[in-house]
Parts: structure tokens; sequence; C-alpha cells
């Protein structure tokens, strides 16, 4: 089953649609503000400070955003979080020569609605879908994102640069309305909720699906550290190393790097829906591995043909382990507390990220460029350190669990498709690539043994489930 199979299903394609404009608005929204700010502040001493307060809230509100995300029908959190954006991009639209105070307060509120949008959607995606086309939904999700990102970015800069900032939010406001109103039309299949319990235990039930299973822990944690010491680095470097007086990032070198970042991930998008590896974890973990070279690309002299290279290998295996990653989480997680656990992946990323952006800079000086660059490359043989924790290959296990397969409710092995409450659990399907992303299980034998055992269980191949039973928390 192929991207014609999961292209028919009319609610993925909607959420398809829905998501590309959205993302395509977040990108634009930043623009347009950026913009602003350097209209009245030309030595952008704010533009830092209020870019932050973004990441400050994604990563504040992320947990919460994955709790409210397993409470509510997940297309209405999404809907409601595409309404709310709407109203904070227009307000800013219609504030007449908005101060920076205002600017932030905007960037703050809007990142704080993101940390609702993106469990909500990653939850939701698993439930649309028949299990067997969760892989090549999570490969076509990711292109999603990049066809937005790309768009989003071109559309903000044209616009600001002949319209202006203004007319660049007002097309950031439509497409939060357009993505608002696919998702009113999207049919999710209704969720059986017992009892719920205090948000503090249910955040606290997350961290128990994570820690109950050693392998996801060490991946969360290898992901944050692959982040702050190789990605976010690379991210202020890659501007800096490249410009000089015959080469500014600005000639066309770090965009067309960055352009090869997103191809890279979009080969990696298609690689990962054609994969079935009987060890999702060594996939993913061998994916994270590319990115060491970019940090030695980095190194003097810079040749140009070997930095996009590197770029384009570093995008290929991150969008294959991010995706290798998600399919897993979905194949082993409830499907009730499915974006708890993503949010916690997301926030451990995301809050270690600003260490890396600040320090880049000075350890990179303190240190001398090839020194720093060259330690930031070896950190990129942490996942294979990583490989040595029980269940991690397979991305299967639970901690006393024996050594068998286990799915979310323990237990001795279990057919890839069922999980612990009886109900079909969603099958391979994919993670996040720093953004975006997916963690496998195409055709149906999602991840952990591949084609060793099939879809199995009741209703597989079927969808999962048209009254998604998802169990009420349990201790």
């Amino acid at each position: 089953m192929g991207a014609r199979d999961v292209w028919r299903e009319r609610p993925f394609r909607l959420l398809w649609w829905s998501l590309t404009a959205s993302v395509a608005s977040d990108h634009v929204f930043p623009i347009a503000v950026v913009t602003a700010l350097l209209a009245g502040d030309p030595d952008g001493s704010a533009v830092g400070v209020v870019l932050a307060g973004r990441l400050v809230a994604l990563v504040a509100f992320a947990v919460f955003g994955g709790v409210w995300a397993d409470r509510l029908p997940r297309k209405s959190v999404m809907a409601v979080s595409q309404c709310v954006l709407l109203l904070i991009v227009a307000a800013v639209a219609l504030w007449p020569s908005p101060a920076p105070a205002v600017l932030g307060a905007a960037v703050f509120l809007a990142g704080g609605t993101e940390a609702f949008f993106r469990p909500a959607f990653q939850a939701c995606l698993a439930s649309v879908l028949p299990t067997g086309l969760h892989r090549t939904g999570v490969g076509l999700t990711s292109a999603s994102w990049r066809i937005g990102a790309v768009t989003g970015s071109v559309v903000g800069a044209l616009t600001v640069t002949v319209l202006g900032p203004r007319a660049a939010l007002w097309f950031a406001v439509a497409g939060f309305a357009a993505s608002a109103l696919l998702l009113r039309r999207v049919h999710e299949p209704p969720a059986a909720h017992g009892l719920r319990l205090p948000v503090s235990v249910e955040i606290r039930e997350g961290v128990a699906e994570v820690s109950r299973r050693p392998w996801m822990a060490v991946v969360i944690s290898v992901t944050a550290l692959h982040q702050t010491f190789i990605v976010a680095p690379a991210q202020v470097l890659l501007p800096v190393t490249t410009a000089s007086p015959y080469r500014s990032p600005l000639d066309g070198m770090y965009g067309l790097t960055l352009a090869a970042l997103s191809l890279g991930g979009l080969i990696g998008a298609v690689a990962a829906m054609r994969l079935s590896p009987r060890r999702p974890g060594l996939v993913a973990m061998a994916g994270l591995l590319p990115y060491g070279l970019v940090p030695l690309a980095l190194m003097e002299p810079i040749v140009p043909g070997w930095v996009f290279a590197c770029y384009l290998l570093a995008g290929i295996g991150l969008e294959i382990s991010a995706i290798e990653w998600i399919i897993g989480m979905l194949r082993t997680v409830r499907s009730d507390r499915q974006a708890r656990v993503a949010s916690l992946e997301w926030m451990a990323a995301l809050s270690m990220s600003p260490f890396g952006l600040a320090l880049a800079v000075p350890l990179s000086e303190s240190l001398g460029p090839d020194l720093f660059l060259t330690a930031s490359a070896a950190t990129a043989l942490l996942p294979l350190l990583a490989l040595l924790v029980p269940g991690l290959p397979l991305f299967d296990g639970e901690r006393g669990s024996g050594g068998g397969r286990c799915g979310p409710g323990g237990g001795s092995r279990r057919a890839v498709g069922s999980a612990g409450d009886g109900e079909p659990a969603p099958g391979g399907g994919p993670a996040p690539d720093g953004e975006a992303g997916v963690r496998s299980g195409s055709g149906g034998s999602s991840g952990g043994s591949g084609s060793e055992s099939g879809p199995a269980g009741p209703g597989s191949g079927n969808r999962t489930s048209r009254n998604r039973r998802d169990a009420s928390p349990a201790s």
C-alpha cells in the first residue's frame, strides 16, 4: 500500500492540507514580525528576545498541550488552536504601529498555542488511517511540513518586500483560517474516555509511559543531546563560517545549504515510506549519524559542494530517524497517551536547544573553531552507544518484561498492531525530524520485527477502530 492508498482517505487529505496551510502561516508570521521590528529598531536588538519568546512558550506548554490532546477530540484541539492563532495575528495586523512588547507578547502566545496543535496532530493522524498506512501517512505528512515551510518562507519574504509586513500578517491570517476550516470537516473516530484525572496526574502518566520503557527514555535523551550539541551549533555557525567578502550567505551559500537540508528531508521521507526494517531502532539511531558530518564540513577551508552534500545526507538521515521514532511510539504507547509522550519528546529537544544556540559562538571562540567543531562531530557517535540499551534496536520491550515484546499493557510477545487494552494500536508511523518526522512501520509490519509479524490482531489492516476505544488512564 502506497501514497495513492493513503491519499484516497479523505480525513488524511484534509489533515494534510490543513497542516500545509498552518505550517506556511507559521513561517509567514515571524518573517512579518522580524521585518516590523527591524523597521523600528535597525540594529535588531529586540529580534532575538522576541523570537526567543516562541521557544519559551513551546517548552512551557508542550506537556499541557499533550494532556489536552489526549483528553479532547484531537481535531477540536487543532481547530481551536488555529482559531486562536488567527485572532492573535489579526490583532497584530490591526494594531497601529505595534511596539516590540506587543510583538513579543503575540509571538509568545502564538508559540503557546502551537504547543497544543502539534501533539494533537500526531495522535489524530494515527486514528484516521488504517494501521498498514501509518508509515506512508507519516512520510507524506513530513513532505507537507517541508512544502509548507518553503511556501511560507517564500510568500513571507516576497510579501514583506513588495507590500510590507502588515500584508504578510493578513496572508498568515488567511492560512490559519483555511487550516481551521479544513479541520472542521475531518471525521475523527470518536474516543471513549473514562473518568479523567487531574492534569498533574495525567502528566505523570505520560512520564510513566516513557520511564517503563528504558529504550524510549534513551531515544528522547539522545535526540535532545543531538539537537543541543550538533544541530543547534550548526544553525549558528553555518552563516558565520560561510560569510566572507567573496562568499556571503546572502549571495546564495546559506540559502542553498538550507535548501539541501530540506531536499534531504524530502528524500528521507520518501525512503522511509518504503522501509519496513526488522530493527527500527537501529535504523533510527543510524539515521542520526550523518549529521556528524556537518560540523566537519564547516571547518576551514569551506568547500561549498562538500557542505551541500553533508547537509543533504544529514536531512535524509534525520527524517528517516524521526519517522522511525514516531512509528515506534505510536505502535507501543496506548492511544489515549500518545499525545503526552509525543509532547515530552518535543519538550526535551526544545528545552535544551537554547543552550546550544547561545553557547556555540563563545565556545567556538574560546576553544578554537576546529576543536569545537571536532567535539561537536564526535557527539554524533552517542546514538551508537544508545544501541546497547535493551529493547532499543527493536524499539520494543518494557522494564521488567523479561525481554519479550511488550505492548502498552505489558505481557508477553504481542503481534504488531495490538495494544494493552485490546484495541488495535497504531502501527508504524513517522516521527519528528527536528520539527517533523516519523518512526516507521510500513505496510503494516511496523518496526519491531518487520516481516516477522504482520499486522495482527482484530481489524488488522482495517481502520484503527472506527470507534477508537481510548482506554481510561490506568495505573
